[in-house]
């Protein structure tokens, strides 16, 4: 089949080129003693396990890990800032050249530490954080569920492709939080179904966690009892309950953040990723060289492949024609012919 995939390696070729062009005003090198490689550490405001974002960020600290790179993760409770903020502070005396967090539930917390450790180098991702010695990275995770939203749209508009779907004209997607980032899946999501047709009804909820997985399975699964033949997933931990209501339900979903088409097999679609382990990875190799822009951002989305929906290892569920259709309207956001919506207008 026409699937189209991107590996670390082919992502972090294509973001090398974005960071160049977005590195202007860089800095000397992070590295320190470790022959020339800059010892990393990274604060997750959460654990990992999540088989999604923080698993992705982890599986950039293995590659570099592998690279010969000295490295650290700290994990946290998932609902306790003062242990994020401990654990971030913890990195910064020092001893690491680069320390790393992300989400933007991290925002405040990086803009305070850095203050306080002026010294310290690092980087954030997927969010902004404006000080001079943090790198921010972010993601354009509005176009990639355009893509979602085009393929949820398809699914439950054609019962002869999807055998799973019953025409019900009927999508949800469950979100981890009502905050800026998750509102910006939800903007073009809803984008991507009404380019199809725009008569489909778009169900939206939030669970008030990214790792409540039963109550992420609760509100897939009334979603689907009212009628949803698709459920996007971009809740994080609590995601994973949403997977397991698509296949209680006998119903499809989309995974989110890396590949979770083999969770819940014959029942995801596609998953929209967001690259964070290879930019992590990139930045980081920029940092070696001298070039990683401090107090700068660097956005990756559909034009560098740092954001995509991902159809391996989904069964074949996904018919070419219709892969097809999506990659079409990928290259018409690309080419900048369509403008996707962002949580911010």
């Amino acid at each position: 089949m026409n699937k189209r995939h991107y590996g670390v390696l082919a992502v972090t070729a294509a973001l090398a080129l974005a960071l160049s062009a977005c590195s202007g005003g860089s800095t000397p090198s992070s590295s320190g003693s470790n022959g020339g490689k800059a010892t990393v550490a990274l604060a997750v405001n959460g654990a990992l396990g999540d088989q999604g974002f923080f698993d992705d960020a982890q599986r950039g600290m293995d590659q570099l890990k592998s690279d010969g790179h000295k490295t650290q993760t700290l994990q946290a409770d998932a609902n306790n800032p003062a242990q994020w903020k401990s654990n971030l502070e913890s990195i910064s005396t020092g001893t690491w050249n680069i320390a790393v967090a992300g989400t933007s539930q991290m925002t405040d917390i990086m803009t305070a530490t850095a203050k306080k450790f002026p010294n310290q180098k690092y980087i954030i991702f997927d969010t902004v954080v404006d000080a001079p010695n943090v790198a921010s990275i972010t993601y354009k995770q509005n176009e990639g569920s355009f893509l979602a939203g085009v393929l949820a749209a398809m699914a439950t508009t054609d019962k002869a492709s999807f055998p799973l779907s019953s025409g019900s004209k009927t999508v949800g997607l469950v979100g981890g939080m009502d905050i800026p980032v998750i509102n910006d899946f939800v903007a073009g999501f809803k984008a991507g179904v009404k380019a199809v047709d725009p008569s489909i009804k778009v169900e939206t909820s939030y669970v008030g966690s990214f790792s409540d997985s039963a109550k992420g399975y609760d509100q897939a699964k009334a979603m689907y009892a009212n009628g949803a033949d698709v459920v996007f997933q971009v809740a994080g931990g609590s995601g994973i309950g949403v997977l397991q209501a698509a296949k209680d339900a006998d119903k499809y979903a989309i995974g989110v953040d890396q590949n979770q088409n083999a969770l819940q097999p014959g029942h995801v679609l596609a998953s929209m990723l967001k690259h964070v382990g290879a930019s992590i990875v990139l930045a980081v190799k920029a940092a070696d060289a001298g070039k990683l822009a401090y107090g700068k951002t660097t956005s990756y989305g559909l034009a560098n492949d740092g954001v995509g929906l991902d159809f391996d290892n989904n069964g074949n569920l996904v018919p070419d024609a219709i892969v097809k259709k999506i990659d079409d309207l990928k290259q018409q956001v690309i080419d900048g012919k369509i403008t996707v919506p962002t949580a911010e207008g």
